[in-house]
């Protein structure tokens, strides 16, 4: 599969993650039940299924860490009231970056892909705002890491 597709591919996956650690964030539905309704709705093939299970379900599960990371980064934005879109957002990239043991996925791609779904579901400021946030996690934690290949 050509780097062009699995990069579309992995970026449909992103919305849908974004999607559904929205709906989760901002009602009282299961998560477990959201993702299989998305699956059932929207059918993907294994890898990208995986893909999405292990964003839902690893950005969820890490999400008090991710908040403080975000609010670190972030000081004058508490996460409590900070749009919900932009909290799944971030909480997507933070996984990706800092958390998943799974893949490495380049810093350059998930910012990238962080700022094009901010663009497309946030706000007029979202994409500054995210681009900034993890423009500082970055510099915090992940100066010294060396990402030369794009997704």
């Amino acid at each position: 599969m050509g780097r062009a597709r699995l990069a579309s591919q992995r970026h449909r996956v992103r919305i849908a993650a974004l999607q559904i650690l929205f709906e989760v964030d901002e009602t009282d539905h299961a998560i477990d039940q959201v993702l299989e309704r998305r699956l059932t709705d929207e059918p993907m093939s294994q890898e990208s299924a995986e893909f999405l299970r292990r964003l839902v379900f690893g950005a969820w599960e890490h999400r008090s860490y991710l908040d403080r990371i975000i609010e670190e980064a972030a000081p004058n934005w508490p996460v409590a009231q900070m749009p919900g879109v932009d909290k799944a957002v971030l909480r997507i990239a933070l996984f990706e970056l800092l958390i998943d043991d799974v893949e490495r996925t380049p810093i350059k791609a998930v910012i990238n892909e962080a700022v094009e779904l901010a663009k497309q579901f946030g706000s007029d400021n979202s994409s500054r705002f995210v681009n900034g946030v993890l423009g500082t996690v970055v510099t915090r934690y992940l100066a010294d890491r060396d990402d030369t290949v794009e997704e």
